[in-house]
């Protein structure tokens, strides 16, 4: 009894669009940074996926940042460009807020920046170290399918952020004109209502750089999305692994956010997938299986067969799904989307003020004395009671205070 096209998740590496616009917006077009396998803030050190493999990307601009889904890059990348631009460039998209749409119990998301910390983590203070992690996803980020799926339509237009619609129009069935409401108005009014124009706030050729790099993660080797092409059709889009740890265990959410066709778009498509290993090999697929029968249907060349089969019974519900495949789909190609996170992220950030590293000065004899660290366990906003908890006044047992995590030494590479 979940609509999850309208709660919120993690939005892991899908966030890194909203990054990408945000930069531009700050003229960091043709910005690059290094990637030497992650970036130390104060004593904490984040990894790039591809640093848990020994390895590294090099320097990058932002197509092939995106293409490559480099944490590194946008660490800094997101730095560069400021918490308050990335905030103010989620807001121009719809993030952080409710869209309007007309279904029950949409989620606004999370924003997170200075000001929404000072209200639900007052000891704390926002640092560059938040921010990294905000960049890519992590964190407090909660986002929406369909807030992405809105994030993505305005860069496979261009750059007109529109609110979303569920209803087109109300039509008479006696003569397909539209119905009238006692002022004489359309009930639906057909035209779209424009949230933002990113066009305004930077050249509109600039956002043909995160076009290009939502295409390369496609269609060039390297890409973390190959198993996104379709024959015929060019597809752009972005893979997500959000991970978290819940209740001391691994939980995975798998993204893959998409747009085609790449020359003249006309679908935009967000797939999530709880307990899906990674976007590339699990959620992927599936939105590649949507798309090429929403074109068959534009086509008039799909046909669809029903047939009854047997209720799904898994042993272990809950077990990871390494990867999604349809047995009538396309040869399979080879993904290179795994960009693990470390799992312990989100909570070691509710539980640190890190800032970047600053050698603190020496005393007159030239020794450096080291500041005790504060520890600080953050309080976690108010959960929202469900249907049923309202219904019958049930209340849940409180939960025991989450124990700070053990203080972890920075890794020198």
């Amino acid at each position: 009894m979940v609509n999850r096209a309208v709660s919120a998740f993690p939005p892991g590496s899908t966030f890194k669009l909203v990054t990408t616009l945000a930069g531009l917006r700050r003229g960091l077009a043709t910005k690059t940074f290094n990637c030497g396998g992650g970036v130390s803030y104060g004593d904490h050190f984040f990894h790039c996926w591809i640093g848990e493999k020994g390895g590294s990307h090099g320097t990058l601009g932002v197509s092939d940042a995106i293409k490559v889904s480099c944490n590194s890059f946008f660490y800094q990348f997101g730095n560069a460009a400021g918490i308050e631009a990335i905030d103010e460039t989620g807001d121009s998209l719809g993030l952080g807020k409710t869209s309007g749409i007309e279904i029950t119990s949409e989620s606004p998301g999370v924003l997170p920046g200075p000001e929404w910390m000072r209200i639900h983590y007052p000891r704390e203070r926002w640092s560059q170290a938040y921010t990294a992690n905000v960049s890519i996803g992590q964190g407090y980020n909660l986002l929406t399918p369909l807030q992405l799926a809105m994030v993505y339509a305005t860069v496979a237009n261009g750059g007109v952020s529109y609110y979303p619609k569920l209803v087109q129009s109300v039509t008479s069935m006696v003569d397909g004109k539209p119905i009238l409401n006692e002022k004489g108005e359309p009930v639906v009014n057909p035209a779209p209502r424009i949230h933002h124009d990113l066009r305004f706030d930077f050249p509109p050729q600039l956002i043909q750089l995160a076009r290009r790099g939502l295409w390369k993660v496609v269609n060039e080797d390297g890409g973390t999305a190959a198993r996104a092409r379709l024959q015929g059709v060019q597809v752009a889009g972005k893979t997500g692994t959000a991970q978290a740890m819940t209740e001391g265990k691994k939980d995975t959410i798998a993204w893959f956010v998409c747009f085609a066709p790449f020359d003249n778009p006309k679908y935009t498509i967000a797939v999530m997938v709880q307990g899906g290993e990674h976007g590339g090999s699990v959620a992927a697929p599936i939105a590649t299986r949507i798309l090429e029968r929403a074109l068959a249907m534009d086509q008039g060349t799909f046909q669809q067969q029903v047939a009854w089969i047997a209720p799904a019974r898994k042993a272990n519900p809950f077990q990871m799904i390494p990867a999604v495949e349809f047995k009538d789909s396309g040869p399979k190609l080879a993904a290179t989307d795994e960009e693990n996170l470390d799992g312990s992220t989100s909570s070691d950030m509710a539980n640190t003020s890190a800032d970047p590293s600053v050698e603190p000065e020496a005393d007159a004899a030239g020794k450096v004395k080291k500041a005790p660290r504060p520890v600080v366990v953050a309080t976690p906003p108010p959960r929202k009671l469900s249907f049923f908890e309202r219904l019958f006044g049930v209340r849940p047992k409180p939960a025991p205070a989450p124990t700070p995590p053990p203080k972890q030494r920075p890794v020198r590479r």
